[in-house]
């Protein structure tokens, strides 16, 4: 009876030629793999073997590469956190009411915090809440270990009258203090009714459309360097009231042009157009359409009233 020389499946595993024996022997390390659709089987050589091998050792060197990089800057932000990059100095810079120490102390950052986990952004929002006058506080980082905080003030409108106290509000409608009596230097502002005032916060209008008439005509104001208003009143809708150094009555007409009725009475100010002693009606309610504005002094001594053009030639 013939042996089989076949193997399993009905196919013969190769087989190579033994130099010592003489004869064939079958490739040893034989590796089947299952699955494959001819049946046949694949087998693993000494090539292949040490392939392997040089795969296997590639991936070891990798992954130790990887865990080692990862270590070194784990401990590098380790170190610059706990050890380098100490704040050393915080610098006040701008304008502003409050001292250096205040606006660091309302920061909330210390010397000695890290200068990376110093939170520049909260900072600054804690700065404008807890110093209502700030309007912007700017804070930022600066290498290697140093804190800067630049801060303006906010530009007053005037002190509107609210439950008992008067609300200093700024042009852009901030409640900047709630005080007991009427602040020095601080125009007053009439025709306004406020449903509510927080320190801090804006405040809330209960007429929107005066509200827009006041914003406009403080923002003219503010853009053409008006100085020495001493009141608004924005009470009529047809005349505007805007009373400067205590001593002229700027009558604007209706709530329009504000811009460039205010830059004309700028105009006839600087100029000198009206002494500064002088007290009485600057009426710039036709100035957009005649490009003049008319002046009424108020003589004390005297029962009647004399007008006078004042032209601004500076147009």
């Amino acid at each position: 009876m013939k042996r089989n020389s076949k193997g399993r499946g009905g196919y013969s595993p190769p087989r190579v030629y033994d130099k010592n024996s003489g004869e064939y022997r079958p490739v040893s390390g034989i590796s089947e793999q299952s699955g494959q659709e001819s049946g046949r089987s694949r087998y693993a050589t000494p090539q292949r073997r040490a392939d392997t091998r040089k795969r296997r050792r590639r991936r070891a060197l990798l992954l130790f590469y990887i865990f080692t990089f990862v270590a070194v800057i784990a401990a590098a932000v380790v170190i610059s956190l706990t050890v380098l990059f100490k704040i050393d100095s915080i610098q006040v810079t701008g304008t502003s009411r409050y001292s250096a120490e205040e606006v660091i102390k309302a920061s909330g950052i210390q010397k000695g915090d890290n200068l990376f986990l110093a939170d520049v952004k909260d900072a600054s929002t804690s700065i404008q809440q807890k110093l209502p006058y700030i309007g912007t506080a700017k804070v930022t980082r600066r290498l290697p270990a140093k804190i800067s905080i630049e801060v303006k003030e906010e530009a007053i409108s005037g002190a509107i009258q609210y439950a008992g106290k008067y609300a200093v509000v700024s042009i852009n409608g901030k409640v900047l203090e709630l005080a007991a009596k009427m602040p020095e230097n601080c125009p007053s502002i009439k025709g306004l009714t406020l449903s509510k005032a927080e320190l801090g916060k804006s405040i809330v209008y209960k007429d929107t459309s005066t509200e827009n008439v006041f914003k406009e005509l403080t923002t003219a104001i503010c853009d053409n360097k008006l100085e020495k208003v001493t009141a608004i009143d924005v009470s009529s809708p047809s005349k505007i009231i805007i009373v400067y150094d205590n001593r002229l009555i700027m009558n604007l007409g209706l709530p329009s042009d504000f811009d460039y009725k205010i830059r004309f009475a700028k105009g006839i100010l600087d100029e000198a157009k009206i002494k500064d002693n002088e007290k009485g009606t600057l009426n710039l309610s036709v100035a957009v359409e005649d490009n003049n504005a008319y002046f009424d002094p108020d003589y004390t001594t005297s029962s009647a009233t004399v007008s006078k053009p004042a032209q601004n030639s500076s147009k």
